[in-house]
């Protein structure tokens, strides 16, 4: 009886990941939406505050298997033609080496603001210039932005899986929380 209803749970789950990836897909189709991805694999646990933060020639900051997804994302929006008009990433080499992958060379420009919450900094507070970037996103295309799974967290309140992104929308109210519209399921 329990195998039964296991998987009776299961079958009803299917769809509804699927149809919310559809919707979400449908979503972006429109554009003017903001699509906060986290970086892919990287090895360890994670990347140390240096110097040479941004100098990724010497640094390798993404595993294989973090290369092959960041690769497999920007295929999934090739293949949706999803319009991207801005790409944004945090300056650490993983969030931009993901962003490079994913979407070429093409005009990744590095935000200090997409940096991760650390430092003693409240792990609920949104960088004022994030949330300015977001009501200030008109674009016919969508504004995607690469960055640490903890500014995610302090956005849509749950930390994204691997492979899945985060859509977002400006606060009701000016220099409010920006609002969760859906989640993507990529990978």
């Amino acid at each position: 009886m329990a195998l039964v209803l296991a998987l009776a749970i299961i079958a009803l789950a299917l769809p509804t990941k699927s149809f919310a990836t559809e919707a979400a897909w449908a979503r972006l189709a429109q554009g003017g939406y903001t699509i906060l991805l986290g970086y892919s694999r990287t090895p360890g646990g994670g990347e140390p505050l240096r110097p040479d933060m941004g100098d990724c020639d010497k640094r390798k900051s993404l595993t294989d298997r973090g290369i092959q997804e960041a690769r497999r994302i920007g295929m999934r929006f090739a293949a949706r033609a999803v319009s991207i008009d801005a790409i944004y990433s945090g300056e650490f080499c993983r969030a931009v080496e993901t962003a490079t992958l994913a979407f070429g060379r093409r005009d990744v420009e590095t935000k200090a603001y997409l940096n991760s919450i650390v430092g003693g900094a409240d792990p609920n507070e949104i960088p004022a210039e994030l949330i300015t970037e977001i009501e200030q996103f008109y674009g016919v295309g969508n504004l995607l932005m690469v960055t640490h799974p903890a500014l995610i967290l302090a956005i849509s309140g749950t930390i994204p899986r691997e492979g899945e992104a985060v859509i977002i929308a400006p606060g009701l109210a000016p220099g409010d929380k920006p609002r969760v519209i859906n989640r993507l399921l990529l990978d």
